[in-house]
């Protein structure tokens, strides 16, 4: 194979120019956003990656330290792949609890944060936003000390992007202002044409921000630039008929690859006539063939396969080991994989390297990666299904034997390789572990991707202690409903409440469906699925069940008790009996449940009675106890805030502060918009408590502005509700009646109420909710304007 063809960029200088302006902007901290966004987007081959090679040429050239990962299919059930394998590179293979120390210091929020990530007792909510936010933390943590290097991430193949590594990004893009951070990226366009994708939302998330996103619709060249792309990739001026120049264009339609790849054929010598039809005389690249008899492959498929014909049975072998591995593969689990020795191997890598099929990357675990994807696609599509299984088998074995212990993402990648060996048996231990780790981490869509795969590698599979099919399908629900996808929810769950299913499992399936329907807003269908659930637990004499149950039914109808109290008040009433019974019942069976999610929840809705009661000291000390036995590292603002809430009715309003800071902080290092808005709603509310001048109204005023643009960008129903409320409160207390009573029709929404009977009922709201003195002073403006009519 002729080794003189360039692989190098060509026809992208407007990219490229507009890429380096960016570039030198970000390193040089100029004024205006301090990171970017940079999308390279396309059809494959059409010079995605050659792009990005020379961005990355670019920016080194100006400091920036330069760190790339790739996505692809293997890494399924790999949670958070792309963005953890870049947190190993930056950390340089150091504990990341440790850089996140020296970064931010011992005692910081931030290393919470990092051992929260890294805890298997952390709910996976938690864990998750602890992963995302550690991922952000590392990156711009080496900018608050000293004048460290801007930092280029590169991720390759975005189409194959997790859901947990978007989620990472976007809170990376939401801290970008942070330090001088390019996140670069290429993908697909028609593998990421649909909006669902996880992509879309990080694209969605860097258009927010003014200033920081540029995208390059990358596409091939038209015939007028053609001729210049083919003296490019041949490195040298050529005297070319223009009946091959008008052929070549005709068959490759101006994409680069399949460009490269064809001319590569032709100049290699025909393996019927052993004729070179390009050859250079005197640094002029000349035809010497008969473009009439080209037998010139329809697709850059095909033109790969020849080039890989020519390859001898060993050479061939090893690169379709190297593809069954992936598109990047370690030079350990290759030779893993070889009888031949480590000299041989290394020979033919360097040979591999020469002839532009793989390339090398800077990493400390050997690796390499093929030059293209496609490549390795052709590898790996021309193994019959046979060979292919056997082939997964092996790679299976050797990781198997590399590992140096168990841990979530060996099995998911061991899983991975022996079910597509069909060895479903031997695949389902894995799959069962590495889908239990996703979901404990978080990762909800890559677990329910990797419950279907444990389902289906179950048959013939004997369980072990409480696990069964209903039971793995039951975990395949909650992950369903934890990645929102309600209506795969749904259609399970229609099996399993079915009556030919055990009480066991009906008990279980019945409760999931009260939490679908309950999203989907059917409050009364809800109610009779929670009921059901109930009577079948109490008849079961399942604590756990029946205290999951009595939480559901007892947040339900406090939040329907809350929401009628001043506009339906026999129904409001109803629904305190029940929200009062339910707690009660689920307090009660605190003592027989384990420490965790459960039992905090029992506490916690106590707690919130007990606050709503006047009983703040009881409230005050349950819910400090549900914080410790959930996790008290964890801001959640689900545990804080109402704590905070009774603080402030202690009069411990410093301390009340603080923890909403907290969740301030750690929603910021999530980069949670929900999280942070919430948080700063009840900053505005304390703030507006404690106010004695206008400075401190304002300031509260600013807080309440924050938080309801917060809860608008995401459509937060309730939290714009909530802070319209306190909007009209804070313009209550600085005499602007008018005002305020335009923030309560608009919290009241559609309910038309005359000023004295709107103010009664946003007064008897807050009343329901414990906040008796925010509705006193709602109920002296009702007086003051009753005494004025």
């Amino acid at each position: 194979m002729n080794r003189n063809i360039v692989g190098g960029l060509y026809g992208r200088d407007a990219e490229l120019a507009l890429i380096n302006r960016t570039l030198e902007r970000v390193s040089r901290r100029e004024v205006g956003p301090a990171g970017a966004v940079i999308m390279l987007s396309g059809a494959s081959g059409a010079g995605k990656s050659a792009l990005a090679e020379s961005v990355l040429v670019a920016a080194e050239q100006l400091g920036y330290e330069c760190v790339r990962t790739a996505c692809e299919p293997f890494h399924e059930g790999m949670s958070y792949f792309p963005v953890r394998e870049l947190v190993r590179q930056m950390a340089d293979g150091r504990p990341v609890g440790e850089v996140v120390a020296e970064q931010f210091g011992p005692g910081s929020s931030e290393v919470e944060m990092a051992a929260v990530s890294e805890s298997i007792s952390a709910d996976p909510a938690s864990r998750r936003e602890a992963i995302v936010a550690t991922f952000t933390n590392v990156i711009m943590g080496a900018y608050r000390k000293g004048n460290s290097s801007p930092k280029l991430l590169f991720i390759d193949d975005l189409e194959h992007l997790d859901v947990g590594s978007a989620d990472a990004l976007i809170c990376l893009v939401s801290r970008l202002n942070e330090g001088p951070v390019v996140i670069l990226g290429a993908f697909r366009s028609d593998r990421v044409a649909e909006q669902a994708h996880p992509v879309r939302p990080v694209i969605a998330s860097a258009r927010r921000m003014e200033g920081i996103y540029q995208n390059h619709e990358i596409r091939g060249f038209d015939i007028t630039g053609f001729g210049a792309l083919v003296e490019s990739l041949l490195g040298g001026p050529t005297n070319l008929p223009e009946p091959v120049t008008k052929k070549l264009y005709e068959e490759t339609e101006g994409n680069p690859l399949f460009t490269r790849e064809l001319i590569r054929m032709l100049c290699s010598p025909d393996p019927r006539s052993g004729r070179v039809s390009l050859s250079r005389v005197e640094d002029v690249w000349l035809f010497d063939g008969d473009i009439g008899s080209w037998d010139i492959p329809d697709s850059v498929e095909e033109v790969i396969a020849s080039r890989l014909n020519l390859l001898d049975v060993a050479e061939r072998h090893e690169l379709e080991l190297a593809a069954v591995v992936g598109r990047r593969f370690a030079f350990g689990v290759l030779h893993g994989l070889m009888e031949a020795g480590e000299d041989e191997l290394l020979r033919d890598m360097e040979k591999f390297l020469d002839i532009d099929l793989i390339r090398e990357l800077q990493t400390s675990d050997e690796s390499f990666e093929f030059s293209h994807g496609k490549i390795r696609d052709v590898l790996y599509s021309q193994l019959s299904g046979l060979r292919k299984r056997r082939l997964h088998a092996q790679v299976a074995d050797v990781i198997s034997n590399l590992r140096a212990s168990s841990n979530e993402d060996w099995d998911a990648l061991i899983g991975e390789h022996l079910y597509l060996a069909a060895k479903h048996a031997d695949a389902f231990p894995y799959l069962l572990r590495a889908a239990r780790n996703a979901q404990a981490m978080g990762a909800s869509s890559e677990a329910a991707a990797l419950f279907v795969k444990v389902l289906e590698s179950s048959n013939g599979v004997v369980f072990d202690g409480d696990d069964s099919r209903a039971s793995i399908q039951l975990e395949l629900v909650n992950s369903y409903i934890s990645a929102s996808e309600v209506a795969e929810a749904g259609r399970l769950l229609a099996q399993l409440t079915g009556g030919e299913n055990p009480p066991s499992v009906r008990t279980v399936a019945l409760n999931l469906l009260g939490d679908v329907l309950l999203y989907e807003g059917e409050i009364d269908q809800a109610l009779e699925a929670y009921e059901e659930s109930r009577r079948l637990a109490e008849a079961l004499d399942d604590t756990v069940a029946m205290c999951e149950v009595h939480c559901d039914l007892a947040e339900l109808h406090g939040r329907q008790y809350e929401r009628q109290a001043g506009i339906a008040p026999d129904s409001a009433e109803n629904h305190r009996v029940q929200y009062v019974a339910h707690v009660d019942k689920a307090f009660a069976m605190r003592g027989d449940l384990a420490p965790g999610p459960l039992r905090a929840r029992a506490l916690r809705n106590k707690a919130k009675l007990s606050r709503v009661s006047g009983d703040l000291s009881v409230a005050e000390s349950l819910y400090r106890q549900a914080i410790d036995t959930v996790d008290s590292r964890v801001a959640s603002h689900r545990f804080l805030i109402p704590y905070a809430k009774t603080l402030r009715r202690a009069g411990k309003a410093a301390e009340a502060l603080d923890h909403i800071e907290r969740v301030i902080s750690w929603s910021t290092q999530v980069g949670s918009v929900r999280s942070q808005a919430i948080g700063w709603q009840y900053k505005a509310t304390f703030l507006m408590t404690l106010a004695e001048d206008n400075r401190s109204f304002s300031e509260a005023n600013a807080s309440a502005e924050r938080a309801l643009h917060g809860h608008q960008s995401i459509g937060y129903a309730q939290g714009i509700r909530e802070t319209q409320i306190v909007l009209g409160e804070i313009a209550l207390r600085t005499g602007d009646l008018k005002r305020a009573l335009e923030w309560f029709a608009s919290a009241a929404d559609s309910i038309k109420l005359e000023s004295g009977h709107l103010l009664e009922a946003i007064a008897i709201e807050l009343d329901a909710n414990g906040e008796e003195d925010r509705a006193a002073l709602i109920r002296d403006a009702i007086q003051a304007e009753a005494a004025t009519a």
